[in-house]
C-alpha cells in the first residue's frame, strides 16, 4: 500500500497527514492522543475502497503548535479537517470520528456539512448532554479524571484514562498506588525512548508518541472538549448530508456510551452499533472495517 505523507499548514499549527488508497475520500479523526497511528490496522483494509486520510491532531505527536497557547478549540480542529480536504483537493468526504475525534466530527457537521458525503460519530464523550447532568455517573467519572490530573499527576491520570478505554485494563490502573507504579514505568519507558532517539536519530514509535501527548490531552483537551464545548443542536438538526451516531457493543456502562444515544434520540438521527468497544479499530480491525464500510455504503445508496 502506497502511503503519501504531507504537512498541512493551518492557523496555529502544522499537521502531519497521511493518505492511502483510491475511491471516495474518508477522513479518520483520531480520539484522545490525536495520532494517525491509532488507525494503522484499518487503513490498509479501508484503502481498497476509499482514499483514506488520517492525521495527527494539532499539538499531538508530529503536528506541532506554532506557540504553546495556540488554539485547540473544537471549532478550530473542525476547520483543520476542512483545511486537510482543501490541501488534497477533495471537495467532499466521508468522516469517521472516535471519542474526542467524534466531537470534532459533530462540529464539522454543524459548521461544514457541505463538505461531507456522510459522517459517523462514534462514542462522543459529551457527558453534559445527559439528563442528570451535572450529577450523572458519566460526568462524575470525567471529574475523577480531572481530580487525578491535579492531585496525582498527568501520568497517573493517563493510567486512569486508559482504564476507561481498554476492554480489560490492568488492575493497577484502579488504585492510586497502582497508578503511581504505572506512571513510574511510563517515565522510564519514555526516557529510554528519548535516549534511543538521541543515539540512533530514529523518530519515536506510536506508543511513545501517545504517552508524549498526555499533557495536552489531559490538561488542555479534556476541559476544552468536555466542559467548554456545547454541540450546536439547531445546526445539526438542519444537516442534510447522511450521518449517524455509533457505539460499541461492549461499551455499555462506559462514560462515552450513553451520550450518543441521548443525542440520537434528541436529534432523530440513527445510532448504529459497532463490534467491540471504544477502540474496536484496534481490537477488532476486521469487524470494524466491515461495519464502517456497510454504513458508508448505506449513505451512498
Amino acid at each position: 500500500m502506497d502511503t503519501r505523507q504531507e504537512m498541512v499548514e493551518v492557523p496555529g499549527a502544522r499537521l502531519h497527514t497521511e493518505r492511502a488508497g483510491t475511491g471516495p475520500a474518508l477522513v479518520l479523526i483520531p480520539g484522545g492522543g490525536g495520532d494517525a497511528a491509532m488507525y494503522e490496522d484499518v487503513v490498509p483494509r479501508l484503502a481498497d475502497r476509499f482514499t483514506v486520510i488520517t492525521y495527527d491532531r494539532r499539538g499531538n505527536s508530529r503536528s506541532p503548535l506554532a506557540s504553546p497557547d495556540a488554539s485547540i478549540a473544537v471549532s478550530r480542529q473542525a476547520a483543520d479537517v476542512v483545511a486537510i480536504l482543501d490541501h488534497y483537493g477533495v471537495e467532499r468526504a466521508f468522516v469517521f470520528g472516535n471519542s474526542s475525534g467524534a466531537i470534532i466530527a459533530l462540529d464539522v457537521l454543524a459548521r461544514h456539512a457541505g463538505r461531507l458525503l456522510g459522517a459517523v460519530v462514534h462514542e462522543p464523550p459529551l457527558v453534559r448532554v445527559l439528563p442528570e447532568s451535572p450529577d450523572s455517573p458519566e460526568e462524575r467519572a470525567m471529574a475523577e479524571l480531572l481530580r487525578m490530573v491535579e492531585q496525582e499527576g498527568v501520568m497517573q491520570a493517563f493510567a486512569g484514562f486508559s482504564a476507561m478505554i481498554l476492554p480489560d485494563p490492568p488492575k493497577l490502573f484502579s488504585s492510586r498506588a497502582g497508578r503511581a507504579v504505572t506512571a513510574g514505568a511510563m517515565r522510564v519507558f519514555t526516557g529510554g525512548a528519548a535516549l534511543a532517539r538521541g543515539i540512533t536519530g530514529r523518530q519515536p514509535g506510536g506508543m511513545t508518541r501517545l504517552v508524549g501527548n498526555t499533557e495536552i490531552l489531559l490538561r488542555r483537551e479534556l476541559p476544552a472538549f468536555l466542559y467548554e464545548y456545547d454541540p450546536d443542536l439547531a445546526a445539526l438538526e438542519a444537516v442534510t448530508a447522511p450521518w449517524c451516531f455509533a457505539t460499541g457493543r461492549d461499551s455499555v456502562g462506559r462514560p462515552y456510551h450513553r451520550p450518543a444515544h441521548v443525542l440520537s434520540e434528541r436529534l432523530g438521527v440513527p445510532c448504529e452499533e459497532f463490534p467491540g468497544g471504544h477502540v474496536a479499530y484496534q481490537t477488532d480491525p476486521e469487524g470494524f472495517t466491515a461495519r464502517l464500510t456497510a454504513i458508508l455504503d448505506g449513505f451512498a445508496a
